[in-house]
């Protein structure tokens, strides 16, 4: 189903309230200098030509053989996090939760919050059977998971000034041999497993945790010396950054998360990816609000595809890979057509971010409603309803990755066929002469593009 069949199915007789069509101003002006960029950047970084030779068993080119393939898995890392993995009242919950994740994306969030991960010292809740916690599913359990999907799993996360367990001590000096410790037996049991990891957890958000005073002095920058002396030298490091201090306070380069990144570059410690949350989450009175004027307000900031692109290209000068690490688009209530805007502006915003050249991944955050951190929970921001039916936001997801970024094609080759498709894990089906055969190609941005297929 094509967008536009999705809209018809869904939408007709439905008119969206002219809030919602002032908070979506700036994506449907349809500036064209922010859709050719889009479609050439889609066109550009997303995808590449591939070239297939056939040859017979002794590896001498043919004539004649039907070629079809489809692409059957993206590189790009299309994801959420898998918080409520096995945390619903019955089986069959757990079963549409499991089904409806791995039936559109290919990556998951693995939670290594420090407070549910040892609640005790020296209790880990590494393995599967661990003891539960709401909405902290163990590690084995979630690779497991990600194991029977076919899922990438990113860790998250390994140092936050949030979520410390009780127990850890006060004192800065007494506490360091906790943390180091948790740093050693989280690489050394998961280090060559899972390649994703925010490494730090929000570092411009620890102007509001004065009280916390136990953890290192020059925090940041010791989170990725002791990681990147811990995990192969392949692992993507990241620093993950909230929406206010990516998004809000967006100066140029005079912003501090900017100013952050700089810094740890320029002392040799630089990370190896940088992580942008977009939770479109307001307070008033101290306390998350559902109120969609605080969106209004802020239309400016948050929903200007140019003021976007912007402040994705400043950190892209850091020639670090990028992720959207947590998203969470509100379902509102007050006005009517709340699931239909939550569906187009997912719509405009991942368009946008897949378009850009160093966008590596994207990350929904909750994947139902009923399954969010407290008071979060308002916000109505899942993919899926507190049943866990689809909503239209999960129907436009699937439409975008399964049907308009993907690839398919049959064709005759003679000796060779060449195909243009987006980068990821191919199946190919090859019959020449009576005989059928299967293939598996991966098209990598990065690697040889030429490939050959034994027919006969």
């Amino acid at each position: 189903m094509d967008w536009g069949q999705l809209q018809a199915e869904y939408m007709t007789g439905r008119h969206m309230h002219e809030t919602y069509r002032q908070l979506l101003s700036s994506f449907e002006r349809r500036d064209p200098e922010v859709e050719d960029r889009i479609a050439s950047g889609i066109h550009q970084h997303r995808q590449g030509w591939a070239r297939l030779q056939c040859v017979d068993s002794e590896g001498k080119a043919v004539r004649g053989a039907r070629v079809s393939g489809r692409l059957a898995r993206h590189d790009f890392l299309f994801g959420a996090n898998a918080f409520m993995l096995d945390g619903y009242d019955t089986p069959e919950k757990n079963e549409a939760y499991e089904q409806a994740f791995g039936g559109v994306l290919n990556s998951a969030v693995v939670p290594f919050f420090w407070s549910g991960l040892e609640p005790e010292p020296g209790k880990l809740r590494f393995a599967a059977n661990s003891p539960k916690v709401y909405r902290r599913p163990a590690p084995d359990r979630v690779l497991e998971f990600c194991d029977k999907y076919d899922l990438t799993p990113k860790g998250h996360c390994l140092f936050w000034h949030s979520h410390l367990p009780e127990w850890l001590p006060q004192n800065r000096a007494e506490a360091l041999p906790y943390l180091r410790r948790r740093f050693q037996q989280i690489a050394e049991r998961y280090g060559q497993r899972i390649k994703y990891w925010d490494v730090f957890n929000e570092p411009m958000e620890k102007r509001f945790m004065g009280h916390v005073q136990n953890l290192p002095e020059d925090c940041v920058y010791w989170a990725f010396n002791e990681a990147k002396a811990l995990f192969p030298a392949e692992s993507r490091l990241i620093l993950n950054e909230a929406q206010t201090g990516v998004w809000r306070e967006y100066y140029g380069e005079l912003s501090n998360f900017y100013l952050l990144v700089q810094n740890l570059v320029l002392r040799g410690m630089s990370p190896r990816g940088l992580g942008f949350q977009y939770h479109l989450f307001f307070f008033e009175d101290g306390d998350f609000s559902s109120a969609i004027k605080h969106l209004i307000g802020e239309k400016d900031l948050l929903l200007d595809p140019k003021r976007l692109l912007a402040v994705m290209d400043l950190y892209g000068r850091f020639g670090l890979p990028l992720n959207i690490s947590e998203i969470t688009l509100p379902t509102y209530q007050e006005v009517a057509g709340g699931e239909q805007f939550q569906a187009d502006l997912l719509r405009e915003l991942y368009r946008l971010w897949f378009s850009h050249p160093q966008m590596e991944a994207i990350y929904w955050w909750n994947l139902a409603d009923g399954g969010a951190h407290g008071n979060e929970g308002k916000l109505q921001g899942g993919l899926l309803d507190a049943e866990l039916k689809p909503k239209l936001s999960y129907l436009v997801l699937k439409q975008l990755i399964q049907e308009e970024w993907t690839t398919r094609f049959e064709m005759e080759a003679d000796r060779e066929a060449r195909f243009h498709g987006f980068y990821g894990r191919y199946e190919i089906t090859t019959e020449y002469k009576g005989t059928v055969k299967t293939h598996v190609i991966h098209l990598d941005a990065k690697a040889q593009r030429d490939f050959t297929l034994k027919v006969a």
